[in-house]
């Protein structure tokens, strides 16, 4: 049922009223009969007319093409098609009911949402455990991807949202920056440059960089900040973590342009200003601004646009 539901979250409000209005009565009369085993005892524990549940019973067995109940003197009992059919009809009301709540309750329904790896230690818990502090019932799909995937995934609508850096700039899309975040020329301790304040980033042209693998936000950041400075970095390693990226500047096999380390210096590293303005991560939200969105996502954005900003800081601290 999970393809059913997928495509309930997508629906709009007119789409969802329309096969609550022609559908879902017709599993509702069918379960309701094969609970009761009677066609007028559930009509009236619906509610409704026992004409308007014959009805409805010979309409679905017409469409389907199956004979779905059988005659046993004044009552009815389930055909073998019937009771192949049953536990579907149950899971599709049931399903069909939580698609209905996604699409009108703020309180309810599921978020998906695409940040990188870096992040999923600290910011993403923080900014959950405060939004389901006020809205416990609501549900996350977690994407950890790098920043080319996760863009992919906003553009064709299989996220919601997205946390990443740097930013994009395009149009569909939009973003609103929560943090931003030095990034530092690290190099080796016993590297000639270790010790000084500032560095213009051509100083290590010369040098072999680490670097995160092509499609991360930082390996992009890297990038754009040599080629600024006038030079293409000569990547000799790639990685998927930065925390594997400090370690092999410390082990003293290359230079790397990284966020500073949270907790002080990495025994074995030195961190130098890079003379560029342009040398920050910046940390924001991105979505699409067209189209339905369902309220739990709504309120989600709120929440993050609204308080995220200090709980990003504070989770990079």
């Amino acid at each position: 049922m999970d393809i059913g539901c997928s495509i309930l979250i997508r629906m709009d409000g007119q789409e969802i009223r329309r096969i609550a209005h022609v559908l879902a009565p017709r599993l509702r009369m069918f379960e309701a009969v094969a609970t009761h085993e009677h066609i007028t005892q559930a009509a009236d524990a619906l509610g409704v007319p026992q004409p308007t549940v014959s009805r409805a019973l010979a309409r679905l067995q017409e469409e389907l093409g199956l004979e779905l109940l059988e005659r046993t003197g004044r009552g009815v009992r389930l055909s073998r098609a019937g009771r192949v059919l049953l536990p579907h009809v149950r899971r599709a009301l049931e399903t069909l009911a939580e698609g209905a709540a996604e699409l009108t309750d703020a309180s309810a329904g599921r978020v998906t949402l695409a940040f990188p790896p870096t992040l999923g230690a600290e910011v993403v818990p923080a900014l959950i455990r405060g939004f389901r502090a006020r809205h416990p019932d609501v549900r996350f799909a977690l994407i950890q991807d790098v920043w080319a995937a996760a863009m992919h995934h906003l553009r064709d609508g299989s996220v919601d949202l997205a946390l990443t850096s740097p930013l994009p700039a395009e149009p569909g899309l939009d973003t609103r920056v929560l943090h931003t975040q030095p990034l530092r020329l690290v190099v080796p301790d016993s590297h000639p440059l270790n010790g000084r304040e500032r560095v213009a980033l051509r100083a290590v042209a010369r040098e072999d960089f680490i670097a995160l693998k092509p499609g991360r936000g930082l390996r992009h950041l890297t990038d754009d900040l040599c080629h600024r400075a006038g030079f293409a970095p000569r990547v000799a390693f790639e990685g998927d973590d930065i925390d594997t990226a400090r370690g092999l500047v410390a082990a003293g096999l290359g230079v790397a342009v990284l966020p500073p380390h949270r907790y002080g210096l990495l025994p074995g590293t030195g961190e130098l200003v890079i003379d560029d303005p342009g040398a920050v991560r910046t940390l924001g939200l991105v979505w699409r601004p067209a189209g339905y969105e369902p309220p739990a996502v709504a309120s989600f954005r709120a929440f993050v646009l609204e308080e995220g900003a200090l709980l990003v800081a504070e989770g990079l601290a």
